[in-house]
């Protein structure tokens, strides 16, 4: 009932009831009899109460256009991260898997320079012999 309470359907009719009551009330004649003048004086409280009233269902109408907005604007965000998110795995995935095969190159051509080093240690000891 709660959500029935906040939808625009709803709100438009509220604003519609009220609407209607102050045209009732601002148009009724007020004779110059003091009864009648007490209550055209109630009346024109009423009319008052009433108007103020109007002012704040439009207020809360137009905040809760703006929220029903926002909603809706936050939920296609949403939408459109939970479609990203199957394929933003997949690369991470990918990407953790070239760092891995970047890491095993890295160490085969560590290795490799290792080698090499102690391949020109080698040279240069048989070099220094000959001398």
């Amino acid at each position: 009932m709660e959500d029935h309470y906040l939808t625009e359907q709803h709100q438009h009719a509220i604003m519609k009831v009220v609407g209607q009551m102050l045209l009732q009330l601002s148009g009724r004649q007020v004779d110059n009899d003091l009864s009648q003048i007490t209550t055209a004086g109630t009346y024109d409280i009423a009319t008052t109460q009433l108007q103020e009233l109007y002012e704040m269902l439009n207020i809360l109408s137009g905040g809760i256009e703006i929220l029903n907005n926002d909603q809706e604007r936050l939920s296609n965000e949403s939408l459109k991260i939970q479609v990203k998110i199957p394929t933003l795995t997949e690369e991470l995935s990918k990407v953790k898997l070239s760092i891995e095969e970047s890491n095993a190159f890295l160490e085969g051509v560590k290795h490799n320079e290792e080698v090499l080093n102690q391949d020109l240690a080698s040279l240069q000891e048989k070099i220094n012999d000959l001398q």
